[in-house]
C-alpha cells in the first residue's frame, strides 16, 4: 500500500518541475521557466519520483495530477466527497474518480516530444524565449537567486581577474605613453 502522506513530502521545487513535465516540457524549458539549473531540475524530479514511488517522472506527474484534481473536488465538494472519492473500483487496484477531472490527461508521449496535431501545435518545435548562452555573474529581473553553479562561479573569477589584469596593463601602457609623449612636446618647446 502506498504511504498517503507523500504528496505532504513533495516541495514547491518538486511539485513545480512535475507540473512541467505534466505539460510536456522537457528538463531544459522547466529550468528556463523556473530559472534555475536543467541539473537541478533533474534533481527535483529525481527525488520526486522516489518520493511518490513511481517508476518514472511521467507517472510521478501523472500522480500528482491526479492528487491536485482530487484535492481541488474534494475541498469543492466538502468532507464526505474525500471518503467517497477514494472508494476502490471493482475491476482492479485503480481509484475511481466519482467526478471528471477538471484537469485533462495528456496523451503517452515522452516531455521532449511535439504532439503533432494537437490543438494549438503545428508540429515544429514551440517558440520560447532563449535565454543568453552565458549566464551573467549577477541577478536578473525576475530572478530570486543567482542560479550560478559552484564550476560557473569559479569561471567568472578568473574571467573578471583576467579582465582586471588586462585593464590595468592598458592603463600603465597609456600613462606610459602619455608621458612619453609630453616628455617629447617638453623637450621641442624653446
Amino acid at each position: 500500500m502506498t504511504d498517503p502522506n507523500r504528496f505532504d513530502r513533495l516541495t514547491r521545487r518538486h511539485r513545480e518541475c512535475l507540473r512541467g513535465v505534466r505539460e510536456l516540457k522537457g528538463s531544459k524549458e522547466i529550468a528556463d521557466a523556473l530559472g534555475i539549473e536543467k541539473s537541478t531540475v533533474d534533481k527535483y524530479l529525481t527525488e520526486a519520483v522516489k518520493v511518490l514511488g513511481a517508476r518514472n517522472r511521467r507517472e510521478a506527474a501523472l500522480l500528482l495530477a491526479d492528487h491536485d484534481a482530487r484535492e481541488q473536488v474534494a475541498d469543492a465538494a466538502g468532507p464526505t466527497e474525500k471518503a467517497i472519492d477514494a472508494t476502490p473500483d471493482k475491476m482492479g487496484g485503480d481509484f475511481t474518480r466519482l467526478s471528471v477531472s477538471p484537469f485533462p490527461l495528456p496523451s503517452a508521449a515522452s516531455p521532449d516530444e511535439v504532439i503533432v496535431g494537437a490543438p494549438g501545435v503545428s508540429g515544429e518545435a514551440p517558440s520560447r524565449p532563449r535565454s543568453p548562452g552565458i549566464r551573467l555573474p549577477f541577478r536578473r529581473e525576475g530572478q530570486r537567486d543567482n542560479d550560478q553553479t559552484v564550476g560557473d562561479r569559479l569561471i567568472w573569477i578568473q574571467a573578471i581577474t583576467l579582465g582586471i589584469a588586462i585593464a590595468f596593463g592598458m592603463l600603465m601602457t597609456g600613462l606610459q605613453v602619455l608621458t612619453g609623449l609630453i616628455e617629447n612636446v617638453a623637450q621641442r618647446l624653446p
